[in-house]
């Protein structure tokens, strides 16, 4: 067996879809095994099974979500009695598209959805063949979390973190959604932008106006209070409006793009501060550009380290590759392993399997 697939039922795309485990299986054939995970807790023991096997391609069937618990989980598997000591790395990750954002597979270059690349990955095998590999930076995450029993660290692996302000609450908006996609993206864009300036009107307490949308705005852009720290240097403010931070560029839907010093080996994309909803607004064309914003109280620069900590009375919510880690008190992001991708284009013309 040389590729393993995990795939996640409760992902948008496989909602509704009983047979999709089966029907990957078909694709895949003898060069692989499939199983579904209902929970991230299920996905430890088949990685320990790779491990095992010396399966050499991991593929997510799932968001960035499902390639997030997939990566986490390894690593900690690899801590294990078992294989520390021994001669296991992580093996070739393997993302799809078709979930909410797809930006690992997008940053990359991998092209098509899980059947597709399936078939791809099986007609390279069944003929020898090798994909190029793309080395990606990760980040470390580790953090404190409050719980009913008191304090507990945790440590994840990610590539992109809304750690609170505008691009949590961003998140939080936006996977209000249930069929998500780039036209969503835009839509709380636009809500955001009406809610504001109706609020800057004498219509906003007219009858008319439902309380969603006159408060959209102020719910938005409410500052998160926190202690920040770039590489040792603490931001000499608390109210933050955005705490973002990621060890690759990221791509919204062709509508906004984030962390580009990421693509830097060696360093994180921060970005950090307390704009203006008129600045946030001003750099939107920046951001479609690919461009790192620009103002007096936005830090959009490399860092190797940032350091987060609660000060207020709200706990802090980071979303990390899409997935909430909730009751935070304090956050840390370095520069993580690295992992490798293999570049699969399954969008390209393939010959039938031998």
């Amino acid at each position: 067996m040389e590729v393993g697939v995990i795939t996640n039922p409760n992902s948008r795309k496989n909602r509704g879809r009983p047979d999709r485990a089966k029907a990957l299986q078909d694709i895949i054939g003898e060069f692989g095994e499939v199983y579904e995970t209902r929970s991230p807790e299920s996905i430890k023991p088949l990685l320990r099974k790779f491990l095992r096997g010396n399966v050499r391609y991991w593929v997510s069937d799932g968001g960035d979500g499902a390639l997030h618990w997939m990566l986490r989980y390894g690593l900690e598997v690899l801590q294990e009695d078992e294989f520390k000591d021994g001669d296991f790395a992580l093996p070739l990750a393997l993302p799809t598209n078709g979930g909410t954002i797809d930006f690992v597979a997008k940053n990359v270059g991998v092209k098509g959805n899980a059947e597709s690349i399936l078939r791809h990955l099986r007609n390279k095998l069944a003929n020898g063949g090798e994909f190029e590999t793309v080395e990606l930076e990760t980040m470390m995450v580790h953090g404190i979390q409050i719980t009913e029993d008191g304090e507990r660290e945790f440590e994840t692996i990610g590539f992109a973190s809304a750690v609170g302000g505008i691009g949590q609450r961003f998140f939080s908006k936006y996977y209000e959604v249930e069929n998500r996609g780039p036209r969503d993206i835009a839509r709380v864009v636009a809500k955001a932008g009406a809610s504001y300036l109706l609020n800057k009107t004498p219509f906003k307490k007219s009858a008319f106006v439902s309380d969603e949308i006159r408060n959209y705005a102020p719910e938005l852009f409410r500052p998160h209070k926190a202690r920040v720290t770039l590489d040792g240097r603490e931001l000499p403010f608390s109210d933050m409006g955005g705490i973002n931070v990621g060890s690759l560029s990221i791509n919204l839907g062709n509508v906004m793009h984030f962390f580009t010093p990421a693509d830097v080996p060696g360093q994180l994309g921060v970005i950090v501060g307390n704009p203006d909803p008129w600045l946030m607004f001003a750099n939107l064309p920046r951001m479609y550009m690919a461009k790192s914003m620009v103002g007096a109280s936005i830090e959009d620069a490399p860092c190797k380290e940032l350091v987060v900590e609660a000060i207020g009375d709200e706990l802090l919510a980071p979303v990390v590759d899409g997935e909430y880690y909730e009751n935070v008190k304090k956050v840390t992001f370095k520069v993580g392993p690295k992992v490798r991708i293999p570049k699969v284009n399954a969008k390209t013309s393939i010959s039938k399997v031998n």
